[in-house]
C-alpha cells in the first residue's frame, strides 16, 4: 500500500524507493545534454582540444548544489521551486521571472530545434529547409508530450538516454588515439589567458551542464512522478535520481569535447556557422577519417542526444510556464494539492504560445547559426548568478523546515557557486564592453 504523500519522507530504507525515483534525474540529463554539448563542447574541443575540459567540468562541479536544490525542495515540501519561489519572495518575484524567462525559452527550443533539424536533415539527406524540418519536429514533439504526459516522456526518455550514451561513449574512443592531450595545444585559437577566450567560455559554460532553469523543470517532474506514484521520495531517493543524471551529464560534455578535440582540432578544422554545416561537418569528419560506420554512430549520437532534449524542454518549458501561471494567480489550489498541470488549458496555451514563437524565430532570426547560439549561452550565464541566488534562499526560506534545510556544505558551496557566477559576469562584462 502507498504512503500518503504527507508521510513517505519518514518511510524506512528499502531499495525499491530508489529505483521508484528514477526519472526526473534522467530527464534532466535528457534535457541538459543537448546543444550545450553537441554544439558549444564539440566547438570547445575543435578550438582548444582539450585546454577547456577543465573549465568545464570545474563550472559543472561548482553549479552542482543550485540544481539540486530543486529536486531537494520538493523531496521536503511536496512542492516546485515555483512555488517556493512564491512564498519566498513573493507573487511580483514569480511574475517577472516568467516575463524574461517567456523570450529565453522560446530562443532555446528554436536553437535545440535547428540543431536537431541539422542532424536529421545531414542523416536522411531532405531537401527541405532546417527551419521546415524543425517546425515538423516542433508540432510532432509537442502532440507526443502533451498527448503522453509525464508517463510517456519519462519512457521515451530512458529509451533515449541509453542509446545516445552509448554510441556517444563509441564515438568518443574512435576519436581518442587522434587527440592531442597537451593541456594547452600551440594550435589552440587564442592564447588561454585572452579576452577571445574568456567569451569563448562563458559562452561555453552558459549552459554548462544546463541553463540553471533545469533546476525547475527538475522540480516541477519530480512533483509530477509524486502525483504519479500517490507518494512523496525522500531527500535520499531524489539525491540518487539527481545524481545520476548530472554525472551522466558531466561524462558525455568531457566526451563531446574530446569528440572535437580529436576529429576537428586534429585536422586544424573550423567549426562551421550553420545548424546543417557544423552538422554535416562532424559526421563527414568521422566518416572520412575514421570509415562510414563511425559517420553513422556520431549522427545517431548527436541525433539522440538533440531529439531527447527537444521532447523535455517541448515539455518541461510549458509546465513551468503553467505552473508560475497557477503560482500566480491560484496559489489557494496548490496549497490544497488540487491544481492540474498536465492536459490544463493553460499547459496547452503556454505550449502553444513557446512553440509559435520559436518557430517564428526560426525563420526570421537563424541568419547566423553562431552568433545566435552564442546570444543564447551569454544571456543564460548572465541570468545564472540571479537564478541560483534565488534557488539558494529558496532551499533554506521559511517553507522549508529548519531541521530540514541543506547542510553547512551543500550552502557553503551554493554560495561559492553564487559568487563564481557573479564575479566571470562581472569579468565578460567588462572585457566585452569596458576593456
Amino acid at each position: 500500500m502507498n504512503q500518503p504523500l504527507s508521510s513517505a519522507a519518514s518511510a524506512r530504507f528499502v531499495p525499491a524507493k530508489y529505483l521508484a525515483a528514477l526519472g526526473p534525474g534522467f530527464l534532466f540529463a535528457g534535457a541538459a545534454i543537448g546543444t550545450s554539448h553537441v554544439v558549444q563542447a564539440t566547438r570547445a574541443g575543435a578550438e582548444y582540444g582539450i585546454g577547456l575540459l577543465g573549465f568545464i567540468l570545474l563550472a559543472i562541479l561548482i553549479k552542482y548544489p543550485t540544481f539540486f536544490f530543486g529536486p531537494f525542495y520538493v523531496s521536503v515540501t511536496g512542492k516546485s521551486l515555483i512555488e517556493g519561489y512564491r512564498q519566498t519572495f513573493g507573487r511580483s518575484v514569480v511574475a517577472l521571472f516568467a516575463l524574461v524567462q517567456l523570450p529565453m525559452l522560446a530562443i532555446i527550443i528554436a536553437a535545440i530545434a535547428i540543431t536537431t533539424a541539422g542532424l536529421v536533415g545531414t542523416l536522411l539527406s531532405l531537401d527541405l529547409s532546417a527551419p521546415a524540418i524543425a517546425t515538423v519536429l516542433i508540432t510532432g514533439g509537442c502532440l507526443l508530450t502533451y498527448t503522453g504526459g509525464y508517463r510517456m516522456l519519462d519512457w521515451v526518455n530512458k529509451v533515449f538516454i541509453v542509446i545516445l550514451t552509448l554510441t556517444t561513449l563509441l564515438a568518443t574512443l574512435a576519436a581518442w588515439p587522434m587527440v592531442d592531450w597537451s593541456l594547452y595545444p600551440a594550435t589552440a585559437a587564442s592564447p588561454l589567458y585572452s579576452a577571445a577566450t574568456l567569451v569563448t567560455l562563458v559562452a561555453v559554460l552558459g549552459l554548462m551542464p544546463s541553463d540553471i532553469t533545469l533546476a525547475i523543470l527538475n522540480s516541477l517532474w519530480s512533483e509530477a512522478r509524486n502525483k504519479t506514484r500517490g507518494e512523496r521520495c525522500d531527500t535520499e531517493a531524489e539525491k540518487l535520481d539527481f545524481d545520476i543524471g548530472y554525472i551522466g551529464a558531466a561524462i558525455l560534455a568531457a566526451c563531446f569535447v574530446i569528440m572535437g578535440a580529436g576529429v576537428m582540432h586534429g585536422q586544424g578544422i573550423t567549426p562551421a556557422d550553420g545548424a546543417v554545416g557544423f552538422a554535416s561537418q562532424v559526421v563527414g569528419l568521422y566518416t572520412s577519417t575514421l570509415g562510414e560506420w563511425s559517420g553513422v554512430v556520431v549522427g545517431i549520437s548527436a541525433f539522440t542526444v538533440m531529439l531527447t532534449t527537444l521532447l523535455t524542454v517541448l515539455d518541461g518549458f510549458p509546465r513551468m510556464m503553467t505552473a508560475a501561471y497557477h503560482a500566480i494567480t491560484r496559489p489557494e489550489e496548490i496549497e490544497a494539492e488540487t491544481r492540474r498541470i498536465e492536459g490544463s488549458h493553460a499547459y496547452l496555451i503556454a505550449m502553444l504560445a513557446l512553440s509559435l514563437l520559436a518557430i517564428l524565430i526560426l525563420f526570421t532570426l537563424m541568419g547566423n547559426f553562431r552568433l545566435f547560439m552564442d546570444f543564447v549561452m551569454v544571456s543564460a550565464f548572465l541570468l545564472s548568478p540571479i537564478l541560483a541566488a534565488l534557488n539558494h534562499f529558496t532551499a533554506n526560506g521559511a517553507s522549508v523546515p529548519l531541521e530540514q534545510r541543506p547542510s553547512l556544505l551543500i550552502n557553503a558551496w551554493s554560495l561559492l557557486a553564487i559568487a563564481t557566477l557573479v564575479l566571470l559576469s562581472l569579468g565578460y562584462l567588462f572585457v566585452r564592453f569596458i576593456h
